[in-house]
């Protein structure tokens, strides 16, 4: 099998994650869900698997809404896909109560979703939306909204009233949530994005004051590297199956989960440098080498993604300063260090009103999957998530 690193990955090229499908499978017959990691950890491909192939009982809808700049577009274009899907009744096309509801508004012809009474209109189009796609299908909805944060983050930013507009969008999907949930609830949600949805709630509330809780009937689940036994299973495909042999097998995939910390991404990366260079076999020192160059290749983006959301979105918070100062030092350090070290650290490097400065950043970096935190010893520690971020980290910004 090919790879085909940092490109779509569906059908059969979807190895692994079996453990973490069934698990949110099974939390979705509870509640909706925060599905959430860093950028290129395999959200999208993990949501793409569970449309093509989902559980018994169950219709997905899977919807990228990362240039939404309007709620009314996010409802027009969850339509498009359920309309794409011809979800009907045996009486009618599903989207009646929707096309009557729409041209009371407009008092027009159906179907421009620009019109500013429908703009304004979009709450009322998104009920009913919900309601009529809910009624008319004989399993339970699923609603896969990926980039959900970044839809809310456009909306927010759009023009000087989009805060009051995001709060009452994120209102508007928590009052959808609770008509129509519950233990067996019609229909399920997924919330997906690599922006941690707390950071844009954190600006929310600093713009206009919003109070809400909109998530917390939610179920919050992270996706990381993948395990062991995965791993080797796309070193078979991706080497044993392309004529490459692996020397010796059993420690080069120790070494390969290792070093990648099991994210398909790069292992994919790493599997796609050996079958360009068209070798016959490789051992584990292989690896090494073609991770070195990764991290110091000046066209191999994927880690700027991490360093792009802090000059974004943590600037925004004002908090970006002391995130670059904690990540630094935990660069240089391939063991976890302790609260204390670091925030002394960041003292040393820049003036602070209280030591609850730093520790809030810390914790903002711990629920955007930058950092983990050991409490084994009985106090906190901190350190890189993943050993490859780490590196790249120490030799490009540390």
């Amino acid at each position: 099998m090919k790879a085909n690193a940092g490109g779509l990955i569906e059908g059969d090229a979807f190895i692994g994650r079996t453990d973490k499908i069934m698990e949110i499978w099974n939390t979705l017959e509870r509640r909706s869900i925060v599905f959430t990691s860093e950028r290129r950890v395999g959200k999208t491909s993990i949501l793409r698997k569970m449309w093509e192939k989902p559980k018994d009982g169950w219709l997905p809808i899977l919807v990228l809404v990362e240039s939404v700049q309007h709620p009314v577009e996010c409802a027009q274009y969850i339509y498009r896909e359920a309309d794409r899907l011809q979800i009907r009744s045996p009486e009618k096309v599903w989207a009646g109560r929707l096309k009557e509801a729409y041209n009371s508004i407009a008092q027009g012809k159906w179907g421009n979703w620009s019109l500013p009474e429908i703009r304004s209109g979009w709450k009322s189009l998104l009920k009913n939306l919900i309601e009529d796609i809910a009624e008319h299908t004989d399993v339970r909805l699923l609603i896969m909204l990926d980039e959900y944060p970044h839809m809310i983050n456009n909306i927010i930013t759009a023009n000087d009233k989009g805060a009051a507009l995001a709060a009452e969008f994120l209102d508007a999907w928590r009052e959808i949530r609770q008509a129509w949930g519950g233990d067996a609830g019609r229909v399920r949600f997924i919330f997906s994005g690599s922006i941690g949805l707390h950071l844009v709630l954190d600006e929310l509330r600093k713009v206009s004051g919003y109070k809400g809780k909109p998530t917390n009937d939610m179920e919050k689940i992270s996706v990381s590297g993948m395990t062991r036994d995965e791993v080797e299973m796309m070193c078979r495909k991706y080497l044993e199956e392309e004529g490459i042999q692996r020397i010796p097998e059993t420690e080069f995939d120790l070494r390969m989960a290792e070093l990648t910390d099991g994210l398909p991404l790069y292992v994919q990366y790493v599997c796609e440098q050996f079958q360009i260079e068209g070798v016959k076999s490789v051992r584990p020192k292989d690896i090494d080498k073609v991770l070195d160059e990764m991290v110091n290749a000046s066209d191999v983006e994927w880690f700027r993604d991490a360093d792009d959301r802090i000059q974004d979105y943590y600037t925004r918070l004002c908090k970006d300063e002391i995130a670059y100062h904690i990540l630094d030092e935990l660069s240089r350090n391939n063991d976890p260090i302790s609260e204390k070290t670091i925030v002394d650290y960041v003292k040393s490097q820049m003036e602070l009103g209280s030591d609850r400065e730093a520790r809030d950043v810390l914790d903002l970096l711990w629920q955007d999957h930058y950092i983990v935190r050991d409490t084994s010893t009985g106090s906190r520690r901190y350190g890189f998530k993943y050993k490859l971020m780490r590196r790249w980290w120490h030799i490009n910004r540390g």
